[in-house]
């Protein structure tokens, strides 16, 4: 049984509602925990996953194929046969003359999937128009039909994957009509951040609004024979009446593209704290140039305001969203659209390659930028840490002498901020939960754990 509703609605003044908390919600709650009306897996993920409950094939739980198309994989037949009663025995036959079709090769790789989704949804069209949908809002199909229509503006509704006789005027008017609430309603599902699907999660459409400096945020259950889930989890202590909202996209990408974005894709301009904020100082001036061997000023002053003075102490930890309102003038640069790209590369680079002496550098002005953007216990933050701390400990084992070009002053310190990193990737990631695939961050995180402890132990003795 799922967990009751954290959440009511209510009027917005600029919005259609919004869901509010009905007592004080504590952080790491799960506000809502919602089963997908439909999911259609990535074609990256095709024959790697289950396509019925997502679940990744291992040595011990192979997939197999649909005897039918041989295009859909199952754990077993739980899986098959629910994926054949809810709506795969009207597109087996079909499915592989539709996906060689001129029609759906034409499409781009987001609206191939939407395709799918589509014609998973149409292919019993009595299910929307039946009594149980039209009198029950609990009912998915109902909040379905209760979300507001968004046709696109070019008119476009993705073919469906349907035997010709099933595509009648009356069908295709009701795609046109599901399309309108769901094409720009559907989430990307994913795994330890790494996205594998696109699903149809209604009821959360209707509840939660968008934000850039979001409460809340969408994390997704895999149960081996269930049905995929999506848990709405607290980033923060959430005041009772104080609305809850998530993010429709990722609040680190530049300002602008944000705004293109929603208007786009939902109709609406943001006005949450962090778009009011950068839009009082677009445009943001060029950040410095980077290079391989010098990194901007910016990024040692970026780091001292959000993380405190690494070099001489701890990583510090924020507890309270905004940082990006104290931004001195000097640093606004970091909020230009070339810098987090930049900085990213720099540290996947040299995390991978080294020296590791300048991928630290680069980690720890990320994870800066990252608490400046993000809100407190956002995901994204925790693995980065975790990215860190694993980079602090290469830097140990692998060039122990190349300490000197950190300014942290001695190995010893080294090792403190690899345990600073760890216990910040710690507090958010178990915060945000088990999610995703079994095994990931939270396990790597107990391995790290371990090693640190035992590195400390034998230098002890």
């Amino acid at each position: 049984m799922n967990p009751p509703l954290l959440v009511r609605l209510e009027p917005h003044p600029d919005a259609r509602n919004a869901a509010v908390g009905t007592g004080t919600i504590r952080i790491g709650s799960i506000i809502a925990s919602i089963p997908a009306l439909s999911t259609a897996l990535l074609p990256s993920e095709k024959g790697k996953r289950c396509d019925e409950c997502h679940r990744v094939q291992t040595d011990s739980a192979q997939l197999s194929r649909c005897s039918g198309c041989a295009s859909f994989w199952y754990c077993g037949t739980a899986c098959q046969g629910k994926a054949w009663k809810a709506h795969h025995r009207k597109l087996c036959k079909r499915y592989n003359t539709f996906t060689a079709s001129n029609q759906y090769q034409a499409l781009t790789s987001h609206d191939q999937v939407d395709a799918l989704l589509l014609s998973q949804l149409l292919v019993d069209p009595d299910v929307w128009c039946g009594e149980r949908a039209q009198d029950d809002l609990h009912h998915p199909h109902a909040t379905m039909l209760d979300l507001l229509g968004v046709p696109r503006s070019d008119g476009f509704v993705p073919p469906l994957c349907l035997p010709a006789s099933a595509q009648t005027p009356e069908t295709l008017a009701l795609a046109a009509d599901l399309y309108a609430r769901f094409g720009n309603n559907n989430f990307v599902l994913h795994s330890h951040l790494d996205a594998y699907a696109h699903g149809v999660f209604p009821l959360a459409s209707r509840l939660f609004n968008h934000s850039c400096a979001p409460s809340a945020v969408c994390k997704y259950i895999i149960t081996p024979s269930g049905a995929p889930r999506m848990d709405v989890v607290a980033l923060r202590d959430v005041a009772e009446c104080e609305e809850v909202t998530i993010p429709y996209l990722d609040p680190a990408l530049p300002y602008r593209t944000r705004q293109d974005a929603l208007r786009a894709n939902y109709g609406f301009t943001c006005g949450c704290r962090l778009c009011t904020f950068q839009s009082s100082i677009d445009p943001v001036p060029a950040p410095p140039l980077r290079t391989d061997t010098d990194s901007p000023t910016d990024d040692a002053a970026l780091r001292e305001f959000a993380l405190g003075d690494v070099a001489r102490g701890s990583v510090r930890i924020p507890t309270a969203p905004g940082m990006f309102e104290g931004l001195p003038l000097e640093l606004r640069a970091v909020l230009h659209e070339d810098y987090l790209p930049a900085l990213s590369e720099a540290f996947s680079r040299t995390a991978h390659e080294g020296p590791y002496g300048h991928a630290v550098e680069a980690g720890l002005t990320l994870l800066a930028l990252y608490v400046v953007v993000y809100p407190p216990n956002y995901p994204q933050i925790g693995m980065h840490a975790l990215e860190l701390a694993k980079t602090l400990w290469n830097l140990l084992c692998a060039e122990p002498g190349a300490l000197a070009g950190l300014g942290a002053g001695s190995e010893e310190q080294v090792r403190r901020h690899a345990g600073d990193a760890l216990a910040f990737a710690t507090g958010v990631l178990s915060n945000f939960g088990a999610e995703g695939d079994e095994g990931g961050p939270l396990d790597e995180v107990q391995v790290l754990g371990k090693v640190l402890e035992d590195d400390a132990q034998g230098r002890a003795h």
